[in-house]
């Protein structure tokens, strides 16, 4: 990418800004290499990485990000054989320790939608050190020293080094407590000199005192003495504080190799943890400044909807700006301090912005296309050191471009053959747009010349535009019109400034009249304008209504079905409860006459076929009633691959497979494939989340799994009835994968609430074929047997 560009429309202070936004130094070598690129298949894989971040941060839990540290040198130093301090073994911990939670975080968010796909499967980068994590927290503790109790050794030895150290105290405190010495004693303290214990004496008492001179005061009045009484101590201090050192050097340099053993993968896991603390930087920018992901395109086509400069602070008018459609030039007019070259900048810093992987501060929807090459000629550039014209620093930097310009560039002029005669600057300015125009390039330039925009008015491929100027407050709206050029406003402003109308009458005299006649038809056009806007606003508003009340009359409707069909489903629900019940006392009544002998087995099992019969006709009734409410819907409107609901069965899926002739369709829920009836089905709104991409699921895998673990009886006896509920859910789920035909739900009779509850959720399982409570010798109505299709 052009260097000249990116200093220009000051690309470096978007990175300026992404780094108030990194939580380690680590991240900071991908902000400061940061770059446009030219590949759409690679900034569209960094602009969803982005965007998925985004919803992680809006809508899940924090993101333990915190603890990445830059670990870099000390992994150098072990590299080489060095041993490292227990400051950096800390730090790699700490770093080690936020994987193994980011991992964990992300491998939390798998769901069936997969909506943070890359994001997690970057995560899935991260290698867990559990082994290493161990040792470094055993050995060093939370101020980077080396712990006691890292080796029994070294336990015993700083042991022996307080136990002296408490000696030799306990000793220097009876000598400067003691009435003998205390005429000696400059003070009655204890210090250390050369790593031993000493106490202060003065100097005129030196050789009353007997002891080792180790240091003496400034003043020469004080000096630090060794007792003897201690020498043999202090000797013995030193030597355990020698072998204590040598224990902490042999503990580090063991942690150091054993970083060493994970050397490679530690190092993954540092590029990983900094990649994603990359990628969030820039989400919570994209946050910030309240940016959208782009639509890319390789055709040169922009379209800003809504953009803003993400530099501008206050209250900033965005732009909508268009190019690359229906003509590959732009021509922008319009007063001093209007916008023209905010706007400019706005398109070049947000194309660079997208071809850097980072949203733009635009509504979504906006397109930008992809450059090889973006140039800019913006400001005034003179060169004090180069005694160089404004026009000539100017022509330097186009004749650059001219050289290198094609049909994958992007151009941005400002003021246009300004610095020279205007006669010759504008002949120059149409001669370089045509030439540019020729190349391929799509171009964006600012002028004051009003020849180009007659030149853009006759010349098919270039469009003028202007920024709007309020003539009564003389102020600048910075709203830029597409398709208008700028009209000149200089004898309305020196009007309204109190000039003499005769020097302005004599002025519009002395003005060509194809200019006058020029400027009343822009004007004439802008009025025009104005009035469509505005009938403009009020039909869409008018429009809005509408859709409102027909997207309320439609709510209501669908309430009106749904209610409708739950009171249905009430009802059966209530007769199922009327034949359940009267199943259990004939159940009751049937045990009781077998124990009486009274009721043959064939007698109890014609009773039971007749509950059966009663039952299943009360189903039928349901299945009629539902049927005739699916008839009564409409057909929705779906293709392969849409996201839908099965309403019998409150149940998502995916289409892959329709018959518009049958009005069917196959429908993918869960591992099952069904065929069902178009109007059994309703469209889930929102995108499609397929993708190549995402992590596959080993459904096989699974099932071996399910079917290698899952038993053929669950006992729900002491459970309430919510935990009851969630726990045969997942039971259920679990079967199904298993592949059981046949189950045993343990609930025992009580007083009939979990029996009632485990009959509710069977009813309403679509893979249940039948069920029926236990025999006597199966444990009565205590248990359910259940069978699956």
């Amino acid at each position: 990418m052009d260097k000249h560009a990116l200093n220009v429309l000051e690309f470096n202070k978007i990175k300026d800004q992404l780094k108030e936004h990194i939580t380690s130094k680590l991240t900071m070598k991908f902000i400061d290499t940061l770059e446009p690129k030219t590949e759409i298949d690679y900034i569209q894989d960094r602009q969803e990485e982005v965007s998925q971040a985004k919803k992680i941060i809006i809508r899940e839990e924090r993101i333990p990000l915190g603890g990445i540290y830059d670990i870099r040198s000390s992994l150098s130093k072990v590299e080489k054989d060095i041993v490292i301090y227990g400051d950096e073994l800390l730090n790699i911990l700490n770093t080690l320790v936020t994987g193994h939670r980011l991992k964990k975080y992300f491998s939390n968010l798998l769901d069936e939608d997969n909506e943070y796909y890359r994001i997690i499967k970057i995560s899935q980068g991260i290698s867990y050190f559990k082994e290493l994590e161990r040792s470094i927290k055993k050995a060093i503790d939370n101020r980077g020293e080396v712990k006691d109790g890292a080796s029994s050794k070294l336990r015993d030895i700083r042991r022996n080094i307080r136990n002296i150290s408490d000696g030799i105290k306990d000793k220097l405190n009876s000598i400067i407590n003691s009435s003998r010495y205390q005429k000696y004693m400059q003070e009655s303290v204890i210090t250390i000199r050369d790593d031993r214990y000493v106490v202060p004496i003065k100097s005129e008492y030196q050789h009353q005192f007997p002891g080792i001179v180790h240091d003496q005061s400034s003043s020469g009045q004080t000096l630090f003495i060794e007792p003897m009484a201690v020498v043999k101590l202090n000797n013995k201090l030193r030597q355990l504080v020698a072998q204590e050192e040598e224990e902490v050097y042999r503990i580090l340099k063991d942690l150091s190799m054993q970083v060493k053993e994970s050397l490679y993968d530690i190092k993954n896991t540092v590029q990983v943890l900094a990649i994603l603390d990359f990628i969030f930087a820039k989400a919570k920018y994209s946050i910030e400044i309240n940016a959208s992901e782009p639509l890319l395109n390789q055709d040169g086509y922009i379209n800003l909807i809504k953009a803003r400069h993400p530099l501008l602070t206050g209250d900033v008018v965005p732009t909508n700006i268009y190019i690359g459609d229906k003509f590959n030039t732009l021509v922008i007019t319009g007063p001093n301090t209007g916008g023209k070259t905010v706007t400019l900048k706005t398109v070049g810093l947000l194309t660079l912005m997208a071809q850097s992987g980072l949203h733009i501060p635009a509504l979504s929807g906006s397109k930008v296309g992809v450059y090889q090459k973006i140039y800019s000629d913006i400001g005034d550039e003179q060169s004090i050191e180069q005694s160089l014209s404004t026009f000539s620093s100017h022509m330097n930097q186009i004749i650059k471009i001219i050289e290198e310009v094609n049909e994958e560039s992007l151009v941005l002029l400002d003021e246009l053959g300004a610095g020279t005669d205007p006669a010759e600057g504008a002949a120059l300015a149409m001669s370089l747009l045509d030439y540019l125009y020729e190349k391929g390039a799509k171009t964006i330039a600012t002028t004051h010349y009003s020849e180009l925009k007659t030149y853009a008015y006759t010349n098919e491929g270039i469009e003028n535009s202007s920024v709007e100027f309020d003539v009564e407050t003389l102020q600048p709206t910075y709203n830029l019109q597409m398709g208008l050029p700028g009209s000149s406003n200089a004898f309305q402003i020196a009007s309204k400034l109190g000039l003499r109308k005769e020097i302005i009458d004599r002025a519009s005299d002395l003005l060509a009249r194809d200019d006058v006649e020029f400027d009343k038809v822009i004007k004439e056009i802008e009025q025009e304008r104005k009035e469509y806007n505005s009938k403009k606003v009020e039909a869409e508003s008018i429009n809005q209504n509408v859709k409102k009340l027909k997207e309320d009359y439609e709510a209501k409707l669908k309430d009106f079905e749904e209610r409708k069909e739950k009171e249905l489903k009430e009802a059966y629900r209530e007769a199922n409860k009327i034949i359940k019940r009267a199943q259990e006392k004939a159940d009751q009544i049937i045990e009781g006459l077998k124990e009486k002998k009274k009721a043959s087995d064939r007698e109890i099992e014609e009773a039971r076929s007749g509950l059966r019969q009663e039952r299943k006709g009360i189903k039928n009734e349901e299945s009629k009633l539902k049927e005739d409410a699916r008839a009564n819907r409409e057909v929705p409107d779906l293709k392969v691959g849409d996201k839908v609901k099965i309403i019998s069965y409150n149940k998502k899926g995916e289409v892959i497979d329709l018959f518009p002739d049958k009005k069917e369709a196959v429908v993918q829920a869960g591992i099952m494939k069904i065929n069902i009836d178009l109007r059994d089905l309703e469209k889930i709104k929102g995108k499609d989340k397929g993708d190549k991409n995402y992590p596959k699921v080993n459904i096989s895998h699974i099932k071996a799994n399910k079917t290698k673990n899952i038993s053929p009886k669950i006992n729900l006896i002491g459970l309430r009835a919510v935990e009851a509920k969630s726990k045969l859910e997942k039971y259920l789920d679990d079967v199904l994968l298993s592949n059981l035909n046949q189950i045993e739900i343990i609930h025992g009779k009580g007083t009939g609430v979990l029996r009632e509850l485990v009959h509710a959720l069977l009813d309403n399982y679509p893979s249940v074929s039948e069920y029926r409570l236990g025999r006597p010798k199966e444990g009565g109505i205590g248990v359910t047997f259940v069978n699956f299709k």
